[in-house]
């Protein structure tokens, strides 16, 4: 009996290392329509990124996750911008202000209209629970994937005070997983390896809505609300998430 506990207690242990491919999906855009019109000012921000999280297998709940995300911005003129983030996912992006006065030049009851087309990857790995014939795990499979997507967003914004700007996005994402189950070492199996493909084309969209304050003429803040659809593995779930972010522009 002590034996069989300390087995079904080893096992649980262990089991909290295993994990099934899922796609965690970013939802925070804080991407203002203004741009600098003059090149090279830079801007930096950390903020909170909730995750729409879909998994491959069926019978794991659909949930969501947090992390922090790190962005930069830097003006390139001519209304464009270059955009870097990185959090749940990685992000890169160019933004064109094509409506609406530049940054340095926007006062109360400004309207501005803006573009963004960005590259968004990520990655994951872990290791997939065997089955067991007593206490011999077997067929414990390794496993990795690689996403990448394509991201498109409409931006319009409304300069209510010289400090405070609401604006709103329309996204939408369209992009692939692509990975494998592999045995490290085929030796081990009793049985079929798992040499399964890991492949999914899914999509994100939705709106976003967010507040951001000029607490100085460098530091800012801003508040976001996302309406957030993930269609992945054939599974879809659709979230309502909040973010917040603080930045310093140079």
């Amino acid at each position: 009996m002590k034996k069989t506990l300390s087995l079904i207690a080893l096992s649980t242990l262990l089991g909290g290392c295993y994990s099934s491919p899922e796609s965690p999906n970013s939802t925070a855009r804080f991407a203002s329509p203004e741009v600098n019109k003059s090149p090279f000012h830079l801007s930096v921000s950390l903020s909170t990124d909730t995750l729409n999280v879909i998994p491959m297998d069926t019978s794991d709940d659909l949930t969501d996750d947090s992390h922090l995300r790190a962005a930069a911005e830097l003006s390139l003129g001519y209304g464009f911008e270059f955009g870097w983030a990185a959090g749940g996912e990685g992000k890169y992006s160019l933004k064109y202000q094509f409506y609406g006065k530049g940054r340095e030049e926007a006062s109360s009851g400004d309207i501005s209209h803006a573009v963004n087309i960005g590259y968004v990857s990520g990655d994951d790995s872990g290791i997939e629970a065997g089955n067991y014939i007593g206490d011999r795990e077997y067929n414990k499979s390794h496993w990795e994937f690689d996403k990448n997507s394509i991201d498109v967003a409409f931006i319009s914004g409304y300069r209510i005070t010289p400090e405070l700007l609401l604006y709103g996005s329309v996204f939408y994402q369209d992009g692939e997983i692509d990975g494998r189950y592999y045995i490290p070492d085929p030796s081990s199996c009793t049985r079929i390896c798992k040499t399964d493909p890991i492949n999914s084309d899914g999509n994100n969209y939705g709106v976003s809505l967010a507040l951001e304050y000029a607490f100085t003429h460098n530091l800012f803040g801003t508040f976001e609300v996302t309406q957030h659809h993930a269609d992945w593995f054939n599974r879809t779930q659709s979230k309502s998430t909040a973010n917040f972010n603080l930045g310093y522009r140079f």
